[in-house]
């Protein structure tokens, strides 16, 4: 936490060293006495569905220059960055790991590594979410797994800022030892790795404005008569399993004091096309975020997607966003369907970058489980 008396010396980065320090001293956490990796379970639900979502935490060299081997999908910015390197020159230490994906149709981690695993080292509970975490110390699974891994193309799914920061701290390094070997603790970033062949959530980030400086339903009426049809539901059940059926281009409108739930059913792509800025990329064009920014949010509101100026927030919660409109505490809320891992995967490959607040892997990563010290 920062302090208003916080100076170089004596701040919230030198604190968190001082208590990663301590930790060590006091034996709270205890150093692995043997290389390893980790096998992690994560049950949760959405809906009514319960899910399990497994990964391995590992250690992933960073890759150099423009490296096709690790890719991301998001833009990221000068500030968070900077806040991420304080921290990690003064802790010298991976603190959460990175969330990445990679392709393996055998399943080979949970169909030969898992059955053959004992008692998870730990089990708990917290906030309706369950964890499961086993230590593999065993050279030669470890050597099974690296090798499965080694060649393969990892996104990265959440995380992009602190990748971006190992590396600048890993150039930062290698001026200051002139150790460039690629073979240091610094070369390489913790991550957690998931397979995408297995289950994974995306969920939707919705669009909640909460000033629309005086438009209303009859203008979003008249503005988008030639690329949606409005189709009302009384019944917001009803509305919400409609969007979901509609899928790709379906969008949900709520008007602060309409008593009413709208679904936007595109009527033309084609039309929908010329309203998309021809400078856009042909695979960013087609996502439902760029549509609805470039058709809808942008044009009607003059809501920049950086730019807003307080006017827009985002939820993956449908509930919140309708919430906050019927409470009168927005003005309006556009609902949309997640974007599909098939389209993540095709824009980063392109290395291109997805809208901002598009994506949204669900649940987040556990932190705390397991650190990486780089010295």
């Amino acid at each position: 936490k920062q302090h208003p008396r916080d100076s170089k010396t004596n701040n919230r980065y030198t604190r968190a060293r001082d208590l990663w320090i301590r930790w060590q001293k006091e034996r709270i956490l205890i150093k692995e006495p043997s290389p390893s990796i980790y096998y992690h379970e994560h049950s949760y639900t959405m809906g009514e569905r319960a899910y399990t979502r497994s990964g391995i935490v590992v250690t992933v060299r960073l890759s150099e220059g423009g490296g096709k081997d690790i890719i991301p999908h998001e833009n990221t910015y000068k500030g968070p960055k900077l806040d991420r390197l304080r921290l990690l020159t003064e802790v010298k230490a991976n603190l959460s790991s990175i969330f990445g994906i990679y392709s393996d149709p055998s399943r080979m981690v949970t169909s030969q590594v898992k059955p053959n695993l004992e008692k998870p080292q730990m089990d708990f509970s917290i906030s309706g979410e369950s964890h499961r975490l086993w230590i593999i110390d065993s050279p030669e699974i470890i050597d099974m797994i690296s090798s499965m891994v080694i060649d393969k193309t990892i996104l990265i799914a959440d995380g992009h800022h602190r990748y971006e920061t190992a590396k600048t701290y890993r150039d930062r390094m290698r001026a200051v030892t002139g150790k460039k070997d690629g073979l240091q603790p610094f070369d390489y970033v913790m991550m957690y790795l998931s397979n995408i062949d297995e289950e994974l959530s995306i969920m939707p980030t919705h669009r909640v404005i909460i000033d629309s400086m005086g438009i209303g339903l009859v203008d979003f009426e008249y503005r988008i008569k030639e690329l949606f049809n409005m189709i009302p539901y009384d019944n917001k059940t009803t509305f919400l399993n409609m969007l979901k059926k509609g899928g790709k281009g379906h969008f949900g409108l709520l008007v602060s004091g309409i008593p009413r739930y709208y679904l936007l059913e595109p009527i033309d792509e084609n039309a929908i096309d010329k309203f998309v800025p021809q400078s856009i990329h042909p695979l960013l064009r087609k996502l439902d975020v760029t549509i609805l920014h470039e058709c809808i949010i942008e044009p009607i509101l003059g809501i920049d997607n950086l730019i807003s100026q307080g006017r827009i927030m985002y939820t993956s919660l449908a509930e919140e966003a309708i919430n906050m409109v019927e409470k009168g505490k927005a003005d309006a809320a556009f609902l949309v369907n997640p974007s599909s891992i098939q389209e993540i995967i095709e824009v980063a490959k392109q290395g291109l970058k997805m809208p901002h607040k598009s994506t949204y892997f669900y649940p987040k990563i556990p932190t705390g489980l397991v650190f990486n010290p780089l010295e």
